[in-house]
């Protein structure tokens, strides 16, 4: 179990500077797939470029440790991809969950880090990682 939740989260040189790429990297490609839809543009590409930055980020958290999927931000993480998932069954609402997605990424990333890195499954047997970046 120390590979999936090690005792001192993994890290290596550079990765606050490169989550912090990949992070601008997704803001840009969602708010431009956000736009898309609401101005009725295609998404396609936008969609697969946010789906893409946004994967690359959850795996180096999941490389910090797996822990991270237990915090409750893993959760909200769990649950933003479920519904980017659900989307061909919101049929003109897409601009509505899309709206919903941006304030509850914005809410979760900005609350406080007591609430983000809380475990929520496993709390006093799991240690989940509290890095900033």
């Amino acid at each position: 179990m120390s590979f999936f939740f090690p005792e001192v989260p993994r890290a290596f040189p550079g990765r606050r500077g490169l989550k912090i790429l990949l992070r601008a990297t997704h803001v840009l490609c969602a708010g431009i797939l956000v736009g898309g839809y609401v101005f009725g543009g295609d998404a396609g590409p936008w969609l697969w470029a946010t789906i893409v930055s946004g994967l690359a980020i959850l795996l180096l958290d999941l490389h910090e440790s797996a822990a991270f999927l237990l915090q409750l931000r893993g959760l909200i993480v769990v649950g933003k991809i479920a519904t980017v998932g659900a989307l061909p069954w919101f049929h003109g609402s897409e601009v509505w969950v899309f709206g919903a997605l941006v304030v509850v990424s914005v809410l979760s990333s900005h609350a406080p880090a007591s609430f983000r890195h809380r475990v929520v499954i496993g709390a006093g047997r799991i240690r989940g990682p509290v890095s900033r970046g």
